[in-house]
């Protein structure tokens, strides 16, 4: 399951929920006040290579790799 990021419009309160795909905001409750009123917030996210530990471009090191990583 994701975690989705939300903010309550009540308390201003931003808190992290685990939620299926597709679950929206009318089911989340906020944990600080009870409040209803939540929007969902844009997140970014973090992945990692599975692998050896080496940079796309075949070097462990991103000098190799040219111009942010492209080249």
């Amino acid at each position: 399951m994701p975690l989705y990021e939300y903010m309550c419009r009540g308390c201003g309160a931003r808190f992290e929920v685990l939620q299926r795909i597709g679950a929206g905001a009318e089911q989340t409750v906020c944990p600080k006040c009870g409040g209803h009123e939540v929007a969902k917030q844009l997140s970014t996210f973090a992945s990692a290579m599975a692998g050896s530990g080496a940079m796309p471009c075949g070097s462990s090191s991103s000098s190799s790799c040219g111009s942010g990583g492209f080249s």
